[in-house]
């Protein structure tokens, strides 16, 4: 369903140029005229989102990990996650409705409060889709590798990871409409291929001679054979905290949506609510469908287990087409970040919060997009998987850590902002928390600074909150040397309103 499907009215002839400018005298009010084509409709900006959330590449590369951590059990632990990054979802969809502009979480913190917090949550922002973009390129060259490759290499890895990153950085370039397009097949192979092959395999529950059932998902203990602990338990919640990521694209590409004020905040909550359930779903009907001893398929490294799982229970021609989906699944993922990353960086820049912002704010006349930024993102994401494989992994350790403190910085500002009465009014028919805004955002603030603790702090994830705090040191020293003073003379941060 597209945002003009959405009410029958807005198929009249005129009705879609006239929302169009509405949302353009809009933007204006914000102090921005509009650079950017404003093409996506409702289901585009659902599909962004989803495509970033993208439960498939996540539940495909860390199928194991929680059976590792605590047992099957783990499974249950999608339902708290879905409901805390929901609850997350609905602050940034308050947010979303009130102040429709590219760079999200970045405008929000500056205008709400002051242009000094909004560089630091526009900074991990950035990080987070920019790093991110790296490591998606780095899972898709290592999950098919060996489908192109007979021995793959390392040098194989980084040569399939960069044609992606080619791949997206030229759809991106070409126009907003055109990677929209894409990216909304990959979205719905996904959403319905996925969920398609899952009730497949859980229909085959019934007549499998040999599968795990439901006793898997009650199931206690390490599948190594390592005590659980409550530092196991905190990263047993990793898994779905790592996949319901990366939803509030919808919100970031807000200049190019129709009605952003109204489609932003449903795309969001409705990704990250489908994405948890259908998270938990996929996960436990899998984990049911293991054949033989579940620590010989979950410990394995000579296979991918639900790649296993499908070839033993449903034969070649099933688990192929489940790695069909799988690739077009985190290609779409890779696209969509690639998008969102540019987004950011050209709203900073466009605020002069970047070294050279008149190259990153530069949009084509021509594709009506980002260039430079685009490029520039991809040429990251290339250069991360050029480093060495442990090196390129400590990089993109920080990928949800920063993802997280980006949330965190947000709550912090929707408190600030409601004592000030800063806060702005959407208008009638958007979405609204009312008293319950606060309140949500405290519960949220101290669920987001536990998960960057368990992220962080463990002996496992040490890595991570090592190369957080020198990417942290990096936009601190910006700051202070270069961003401050700007920003106290009024020569960067957001246009005034």
């Amino acid at each position: 369903m597209t945002a003009t499907e959405n009410d029958p009215g807005r198929n009249q002839p005129g009705v879609a140029d006239s929302a169009a400018a509405n949302a353009e005298a809009d933007l204006a009010s914000f102090g921005y005229r509009q650079q950017l084509r404003r093409s996506m409709g409702g289901y585009s900006s659902f599909a962004l989102a989803f495509s970033m959330i993208s439960i498939t590449t996540t539940i495909f590369t860390l199928f194991p990990q929680p059976f590792q951590m605590v047992g099957g059990v783990a499974i249950w632990l999608w339902i708290p996650v879905t409901v805390a990054t929901g609850a997350i979802a609905c602050v940034y969809g308050h947010l979303a409705a009130r102040l429709p502009v590219t760079g999200y979480a970045y405008q929000w913190s500056s205008r709400l409060v002051s242009p000094h917090l909004g560089w630091f949550t526009g900074w991990n922002a950035l990080l987070a889709t920019l790093v991110g973009s790296a490591s998606i390129a780095i899972a898709f060259g290592t999950i098919f590798a060996p489908v192109f490759f007979a021995n793959p290499t390392h040098g194989n890895v980084i040569l399939l990871a960069s044609v992606a990153v080619v791949a997206a950085v030229v759809i991106n370039i070409v126009s907003i409409r055109f990677a929209s397009r894409i990216n909304d097949a990959g979205a719905s192979a996904e959403l319905f291929g996925t969920l398609g092959l899952t009730a497949v395999l859980a229909v085959g529950l019934l007549f499998f001679r040999d599968s795990q059932g439901p006793g898997v998902l009650f199931q206690t203990g390490s599948s190594t054979g390592d005590p659980i602990t409550l530092t196991s338990i905190g990263l047993a919640f990793l898994l779905p905290v790592y996949t319901l990521l990366g939803w509030e694209g919808s919100a970031d590409l807000a200049e190019e949506t129709t009605d952003p004020r109204r489609t932003a905040p449903r795309a969001m909550i409705r990704s990250v609510l489908i994405s948890g359930l259908a998270g938990f779903v996929v996960f436990a009907v899998f984990a049911m469908a293991i054949p033989g001893r579940l620590a010989d398929t979950v410990n394995s490294t000579d296979f991918n287990p639900m790649v296993h799982v499908f070839d033993v229970q449903l034969g070649a021609a099933a688990s192929d087409l489940l790695q069909v989906i799988v690739f077009m699944s985190v290609f779409s993922c890779l696209l969509a970040n690639i998008a969102v990353a540019t987004r950011t960086g050209f709203a900073l820049a466009r605020d002069d919060m970047l070294p050279f912002s008149r190259l990153w704010a530069k949009v084509n006349d021509r594709t009506r997009t980002p260039v430079a930024p685009i490029v520039a993102v991809g040429a990251v994401a290339i250069g991360v998987n050029f480093l060495s494989a442990g090196q390129a992994a400590k990089v993109t350790a920080i990928t949800s850590v920063v993802c997280y403190v980006t949330y965190s910085s947000t709550m912090v500002a929707v408190m600030i902002a409601k004592r000030r009465g800063s806060i702005p009014d959407a208008g009638p028919g958007r979405f609204d928390m009312g008293r319950w805004l606060v309140p949500v955002a405290a519960v949220t603030l101290v669920w987001c600074v536990g998960i960057c603790l368990f992220m962080t702090v463990p002996e496992a994830n040490r890595t991570a909150g090592v190369m957080t705090l020198v990417f942290e040191l990096v936009g601190g020293v910006w700051y202070l040397l270069r961003l401050r003073g700007k920003i106290v003379r009024g020569e960067a941060g957001p246009a005034p309103r």
